[in-house]
């Protein structure tokens, strides 16, 4: 992926579990995701308004919930 002077950056949130771990946010993100640590495997809610993140469990069977 390019980067592109087009997206201004708002900040960055540390994985609860790992803190060397981060995820990029751009500016007029808002919202949560889910996101899967890429050192440990644990979930994590990242709240992108407040700028925070904390531990998540899996929900098993989520996509197939969503894909129907």
């Amino acid at each position: 992926m390019e980067e592109s002077s087009a997206y201004k950056i708002k900040g960055m949130i540390s994985y609860p579990c790992c803190a060397n771990e981060k995820v990029l946010v751009y500016e007029n993100t808002v919202g949560y995701s889910s996101c899967k640590c890429p050192r440990c495997g644990k979930y994590a809610i990242f709240d992108y308004d407040r700028m925070t993140s904390r531990p998540s469990a899996a929900i098993r069977g989520a996509t197939r919930k969503l894909n129907r």
